[in-house]
């Protein structure tokens, strides 16, 4: 079920159901568009038809076990063995496996890859559809995964040092507090001592034999699943599962596979944490709870009434961080599955150095608040029509349903969870039969059963500074106590119900309507200058994507105003709109499903939107306020200031923030205009500047180009338009960017940056110049990154071990002036980093004098194309090249359509002559971080 709020679970809006005369009681359904079965070796299957990619397949196989299923002497080897997947199988011997799939189109770690948590280990790959042979290589690639992996001495060997760099990665402040804390947190629990990366002695020296028995104990059919989801016949796609997999071996005597608990405690357990490389202090309150699986349809109910609980606190919370002095940089409580058997109602206060106890003690009142007086019908109603919104928004897209969703809503349905899956048409029933008749009581009563004082946890990290006061145990235990006998006042819901817009728009009609025939787009011109572009698309149902943009940015404005002008759109994002402060406007808008927000950069100003499609009139209505009544609150300005100084405060304890900051700072070429942030750059911020700046950017319609795709019905948009964006006033300003002279550093620029206490090494190596843009030339350096990017991993990470993850980002610009950039990124040990840099160099220089191999480039075009067939049925992707092509070709489409053939017309002769083009060994920066000395 989780699948419908991956993406507004937490903090976002939502709601309930209603009095109903069904039997709560009664079993939630399976979704019948599913075959779901279980084969006579106890392998369970899932196999679903589904079309969203087109052409594409979503394969898993899911295993119920990992690190919490490892003996003593093997910590570490469930997340060993799964990378071992990867390293040679009965059907795919060595590296095979994605040698196969990358000449397909198929990429390592976008689309082949695995994961290792405490109570399951799941492989995840993609296959196109083109050919009967690819779903076959998938369905052998999960047999082999699920019982002929090879687990070579020689490829365990090998296999030690990537994994060593992988844990290095980890290594940092909150690695090191949450090592002390978690202990604490799970109370003598296995789970508290098999961490997933387990121990560095026994990844270094185990025997393979040792996880060769890991794998022998669970790697079996009766605690595995397939799951495969994709764009076929489903009937024969079962018949393939149950024939392949039946094949599978059941384990006779196998071992007994144990549950482990999470023991309760009567009193509050309390964990204290500092580091010196803290960035900022952040308190947690856990009240640990059982996991309860959601079985029935009264649980189903059940979990509306957590959501619009878990929505209606968060919208409390967030009103506190509008305070002048906020008591918190953020605050949220929310109830969930943790993991093993565990679920949490969990606060949480990020807070300010000097206010750690102020801090938590607010979001705890607020809770404690929620626990004597409840939430207001007013709350329960405005929370109970946007979750049903995004219910009915999720229900009108169902059919647009990625594979990779349904694949991983059955991957926790096999899991510990459980999660049932009714069915999208099936849950959107249920929320309408069942909304009406949530009353505010219930709701309430989940405080009462959440927040308690038995299997309670206060976890608190911090910075060790003298500036940061951290409460010791004695002071949680007490302010716990005080908060439980303060007299909190009931919670007072101030509504507006006046019209967003007070006076409505004149608009100006659309004077000129130009087909673009190429990308099947219209562009209306308005009598008020403003340049409007639009294509429909059914990619999907309920979806419009928005953005607009203007010449100028920041570098209009004299660098004494940086700061401010970086800052300006915060502000008025923080600010509301019109005559509404925030969190008027937030209870205003709850039950409309869109978002807007404005931005400056160096070179535009512009917007990002969405909505469904019937709020989009609300996002234009939005559109034009932040044109004409743009509102900027002094107390929002002061909150972000406090807000900001906070995260800046500490930020130099950080080795990877120095580090990024030396990165920028020495790209910029040390130009004032690319400081990087801190705490006295801050103090440059002026409120009367953002001001005169944000309607300064935000005035003049005929400087603005906007552009919406998805699924529009122009007929009924055309005059939305023309009355919101034709009402924006006009100034015909024409403006351009300047070119403020940022510029990379000639010549080799090389820097260490000595921060940090663990043996942990990062190095950047980007290469940079000047760059013919066009279309082909854009290609063929995405081909050489991909090229490099490979051989990278071979070489760097498998044959050295020297790494765990490597690769190459190419990336180009047209402004201020053409460049190109090739940035090479890795960790490792830092004794490695001399030896590493030289073995990177050396791969460059090799393709430089002697190209890719036909297979390397053949490869490289695969991706390309495999990239391309699922960008064009994404709006995002014709958004984007709708907005680029304007703004890059000044609307010139003619050379669109190009894009297969160019990548058709790259061969090893033009690669070559690219990596001599774009790695010149006389002008690159350099970069690296080591541990202070």
């Amino acid at each position: 079920m989780k699948l419908f709020w991956i993406t507004f679970m937490v903090l976002g809006t939502l709601f309930v159901t209603a009095q109903t005369n069904v039997d709560l009681k009664s079993s939630l359904p399976e979704d019948p568009a599913v075959s779901k079965g279980m084969l006579e070796n106890g392998m369970t299957y899932y196999v679903r038809a589904n079309s969203e990619p087109e052409n594409r397949a979503e394969l898993m196989l899911v295993l119920k076990a990992g690190s919490v299923d490892e003996d003593d002497d093997q910590q570490g080897l469930a997340h060993f063995g799964e990378h071992m997947a990867f390293n040679g199988t009965k059907n795919f011997p060595k590296h095979e496996l994605i040698n196969y799939f990358e000449s397909i189109g198929m990429e390592f770690g976008p689309e082949i890859n695995a994961y290792t948590s405490f109570d399951e280990t799941v492989y995840m790959l993609k296959v196109p559809l083109d050919q009967p042979e690819y779903m076959e290589k998938g369905l052998q690639v999960l047999y082999d995964w699920a019982c002929q992996i090879d687990d070579s001495d020689e490829e365990i060997n090998a296999e030690r040092g990537i994994i060593l760099e992988e844990e290095r990665m980890g290594r940092g402040a909150n690695d090191r507090m949450m090592k002390k804390w978690l202990p604490v947190f799970l109370h003598d629990s296995k789970y508290a001592v098999r961490l997933p990366i387990g121990k560095v002695d026994i990844i270094e020296n185990c025997a393979p034999e040792t996880l060769r028995r890991y794998r022998n104990d669970w790697y079996r059919p009766d605690l595995q699943a397939v799951i495969v989801v994709g764009d076929f016949d489903q009937n024969e796609m079962v018949e393939k599962v149950k024939e392949k997999f039946s094949a599978i071996p059941a384990r006779s005597n196998p071992r007994e596979k144990k549950y482990f608990e999470i023991p309760g405690h009567a009193e509050t357990l309390v964990s204290i944490n500092t580091d010196k490389e803290a960035q900022y202090p952040v308190a947690f309150v856990y009240n640990k709870h059982d996991l309860k699986k959601s079985k029935t349809l009264g649980d189903y109910r059940h979990s509306i009434l957590e959501k619009l609980y878990t929505a209606m606190i968060n919208s409390r919370l967030a009103e506190k961080t509008q305070q002048a002095d906020p008591p918190f940089l953020m605050g949220q409580s929310a109830y969930g599955h943790q993991f093993g058997p565990l679920s949490t109602y969990v606060s949480i206060a990020v807070t300010q150095g000097d206010k750690m106890e102020t801090g938590l003690k607010e979001v705890l009142l607020e809770n404690e608040r929620v626990k004597k007086f409840g939430f207001t019908e007013t709350e329960l109603e405005r929370q109970k029509s946007s979750l049903l919104n995004n219910m009915e928004k999720a229900y009108n897209e169902r059919k647009n349903t990625k594979s990779v969703n349904y694949a991983n809503e059955y991957k926790r349905n096999f899991l510990m969870t459980e999660e049932s899956f009714p069915g999208m048409e099936n849950e959107y029933a249920y929320f309408k039969e069942f909304m009406p008749g949530i009353g505010v009581d219930e709701v309430n009563a989940l405080a009462k059963e959440w927040i308690t004082k038995e299997n309670r946890v206060v976890v608190v990290t911090a910075p060790e500074n003298e500036k940061t006061k951290v409460p010791t145990e004695e002071e949680i235990r007490a302010l716990l106590d005080e908060v439980e006998n303060t007299e909190v006042e009931a919670y007072v819901d101030a509504v507006s119900d006046v019209p967003l817009i007070a006076d409505e728009p004149f608009g100006s009609k659309v004077n000129e309507e130009r087909s673009i025939e190429k990308v099947d787009a219209v562009e209306w011109k308005l009598a008020n200058g403003a340049t409007v572009v639009v294509k429909k698309t059914n990619f999907k149902e309920d979806e419009v994507l928005f953005n607009a943009w203007s010449l100028g940015g920041t570098s209009v404005y004299p660098k004494e105003s940086d700061v401010s002008a970086n800052l300006t759109t915060d502000v008025m994002t923080e600010s509301g709109i019109a005559r509404f402060d925030e969190i008027t406007l937030n209870k205003m808008l709850s039950d409309k499903v869109f978002g807007l927000n404005p931005y400056i950069s160096d070179l535009r100003e512009g917007f990002n939107g969405s909505s469904s499609v019937k709020d989009v009139e609300t996002l234009l209505q939005m559109l034009y306020l932040y044109f004409t009544e743009p509102r900027f609150d002094e107390v929002s300005y002061q909150s972000l200031m406090k807000q900001y100084a906070t995260v800046l405060e500490n930020k130099s304890a950080s080795p990877e923030a120095n580090f990024r900051d030396t990165l920028n700072v020495v790209l910029s070429n040390y130009n004032e205009r690319s400081k990087p942030m801190s705490v006295e750059r801050l103090a440059e911020a002026s409120f009367p500047e953002m001001k005169k700046i944000g309607k300064d950017r935000f005035k003049d319609a005929a400087d603005f180009k906007f552009f919406f795709v998805g699924n529009i019905d122009l007929e009924t948009f055309k005059p939305m338009v023309e009355k919101y964006i034709g009402g924006i006033p006009t100034l015909n300003r024409n403006e351009k960017w300047v070119d403020l002279g940022i510029r990379k550093p000639e010549g080799v620029v090389e820097k260490v940056v000595h921060k940090g206490q663990e043996e942990k090494g990062i190095q950047y190596i980007v290469f940079h110049g000047a760059f013919d843009y066009s279309g082909a030339n854009q290609v063929q350096l995405d081909a050489v990154g991909k090229i490099l990017s490979t051989r990278l991993l071979e070489v760097i990470r498998e044959d050295k071990g020297g790494v765990y993850s490597i690769g190459a980002y190419p990336s180009s610009s047209k402004f201020p002036q053409p460049e190109y950039t090739v940035a090479i990124s890795y960790g490792t040990s830092p004794d490695k980093l001399d030896e590493l840099k030289k073995a990177v160099f050396d791969i460059i220089k090799e393709y430089a004098e002697n190209g890719p191999t036909e297979d390397e480039l053949s490869k490289a075009k695969e991706k390309m194309h495999r990239e391309r067939e699922i960008q064009v049925r994404e709006n995002r992707f014709w958004l984007n090249n709708l907005s680029n092509t304007y703004y890059i070709k000044e609307g010139d489409f003619s050379e669109f359509g190009t894009f297969g053939q160019l990548v058709d017309n790259l061969t090893v002769e033009s690669t070559k002559k690219a990596f001599n083009n774009y790695f010149n060994f006389k002008n690159y920066v350099s970069v690296a971080l080591e541990p202070a000395e």
